[in-house]
């Protein structure tokens, strides 16, 4: 069992960051593709550069000692520790000044050993002498004459000793000599003593000689291929990490479990961004297209609002948002199209008093609106005007209801609606929409209609919307996939709390860019007009 769970939880994890890697496989791409395409661009503008090195070969033999008895101090340091300090000693500016004078070019010390290195071998006592030049022939000759001097210089070093001694010693028979004194047994001792010098000094030689000398060099750079193969590894490294870095840093929410989950809320519907060419015109899906399947998402709406006030009979129901451009305005007059449609009688309040755009769906602009009610310069039954829902494709007709009873004739359904436009704007919207006048608008409201909803501001924008929730009966909360961040649905649902109101859903606008979006939207037939939405002469 925990077997089991542990796969899942491993398999879960998987399709995560596949769903990363897709949901940024742009950037990976550009990474991919660019990274090395520029390795390859910069290797191709590099000058050419050759590299040769030679080897040389150390040893740490010591005739005087051996000669005399005496314990060589050598023999404890460790071999490492002996190479690296032959290489060091490599790269003294004597050393490759003897290198420059010999291979007869003019380079400085410091420069030659900028382009140059000695490195000891790993577990050998061999010194590696490496030259790098943008000639060829340069670079080889450069490199064998290296290792020639330094074992010339150490040579030199190893000497010194046995070169001193001899020359101390010549010198005291030499003034012997002068003084006529060749047979005292001094002399003697010394003419001995100067020969076994002499032996010493030549057999003592260098502790170090070449063992092999470069015969050609070999092209470091460019190196198109290698560079273009190395940028590739980098480029998916890079791309990955860039993709993953982007959705730590985007507090967009992509899918809807994780609005619901922020919000505390059950999703009612998925909506697909309206036409283009409706949006343009102000027109809704639900009058202009009831047949299409983006209507459909409508009905669905409609189906799921109904289930759940099973339990919670909300009334009157505020639409909002958490800030502007989600869709909230739309979304409510396609809902109350289609509740109408359904058989219900639907009241429309456009109470976002900062920009009302519920006018412009159904030709309002010149038609008294709540405001004027509420201080008494129109009355409710001629403000509140019914659309006209029969035939499918127009705009939607005005029709004035019937004197006294805010009715018209209703659709074959049974249903109807009627739009009270928000009016002139007052000075603070914000102690209009909890004022009394307001709340008296809404109780005359309750009779007379099945369902009352209400276009409400930005709940995160200015406060009309939390005020006005005191009023209502459930909340619908739109929500923009593109335009949802984490901290927004945060705050929201922290607001949202605190009304009395009941928390009825969310919607979610703009659906297709969600992950997975579409499944089983073509099953959807679309007839010319649906059964419910015959109209009636």
């Amino acid at each position: 069992m925990r077997k089991d769970a542990t796969l899942s939880d491993h398999r879960s994890a998987l399709q995560g960051y596949l769903r990363v890697a897709r949901r940024h496989r742009l950037i990976i791409l550009e990474t991919i593709v660019f990274v090395p395409l520029i390795a390859v661009l910069v290797s191709l503008h590099q000058p050419r550069l050759y590299s040769a090195s030679a080897e040389v070969l150390l040893s740490t033999q010591n005739l005087a000692t051996q000669l005399n008895g005496i314990p060589d101090p050598n023999i404890y340091q460790s071999p490492d520790r002996t190479a690296q300090t032959q290489a060091l000693l490599a790269r003294v500016p004597e050393v490759a000044m003897r290198t420059v004078q010999a291979a007869g070019v003019r380079l400085s010390s410091d420069s030659f050993l900028a382009n140059s290195s000695v490195t000891p071998k790993t577990n050998a006592n061999l010194l590696d002498f490496t030259v790098q030049d943008h000639s060829r022939m340069l670079a080889t000759r450069l490199a064998g004459t290296y290792a020639e001097q330094f074992v010339r210089y150490r040579q030199r070093l190893d000497t010194r000793a046995l070169h001193t001694a001899r020359t101390e010693v010549q010198q005291r028979i030499a003034k012997l000599s002068s003084a006529g004194d060749k047979s005292s047994p001094v002399y003697q001792s010394l003419i001995t003593k100067d020969e076994q010098l002499a032996t010493m000094e030549a057999l003592q030689g260098s502790n170090a000689s070449v063992v092999r000398t470069p015969s050609n060099a070999a092209q470091v750079q460019p190196k198109p291929v290698r560079n273009g193969i190395l940028g590739l590894a980098l480029g998916v490294a890079l791309g990955i990490g860039l993709a993953f870095l982007r959705e730590a840093l985007d507090t967009r929410l992509r899918s809807a479990d994780d609005i619901a989950e922020r919000l505390g809320m059950p999703l009612l519907a998925r909506l697909p961004a309206p036409p283009r060419g409706l949006r343009k015109k102000d027109r809704l899906v639900m009058l202009a297209e009831p047949a299409k399947a983006s209507s459909e998402a409508f009905r669905m709406l409609r189906t799921n609002l109904d289930f759940v006030r099973l339990d919670n009979a909300a009334k009157s129901i505020m639409v909002t948002s958490s800030v502007e451009r989600e869709g909230k305005s739309t979304t409510v007059a396609n809902l109350a199209i289609a509740l109408a449609r359904g058989g219900e009688r639907v009241a429309l309040l456009d109470l976002d008093l900062r920009r009302p755009f519920l006018s412009r769906f159904f030709d309002l602009d010149r038609q008294p609106g709540v405001t004027e009610v509420a201080i008494g310069r129109a009355h409710l039954e001629g403000a509140l005007v019914q659309v006209n829902l029969g035939e499918a494709g127009e705009r939607g007709g005005l029709t004035r209801p019937a004197a006294g009873n805010g009715r018209a004739a209703p659709t074959s359904s049974g249903g109807s609606l009627h739009v009270l436009a928000a009016g002139v704007i007052p000075p603070n919207p914000g102690e209009f929409v909890g004022s009394d006048a307001l709340a008296t608008i809404l109780d005359e409201l309750q009779p007379r209609f099945d369902t009352i909803l209400i276009d409400a501001p930005p709940a995160l924008q200015v406060g009309d919307a939390i005020a006005l929730s005191r009023h209502v009966d459930g909340i619908i909360v739109v929500v923009r996939l593109n335009v949802a961040r984490r901290p927004l649905l945060n705050e929201l649902h922290r607001q949202l709390s605190s009304s009395p109101a009941a928390k009825l859903g969310f919607v979610l606008t703009a659906a297709e860019s969600e992950e997975g979006y579409g499944y089983g939207r073509g099953y959807y037939y679309e007839t010319p007009q649906t059964q419910e939405e015959v109209s009636v002469p």
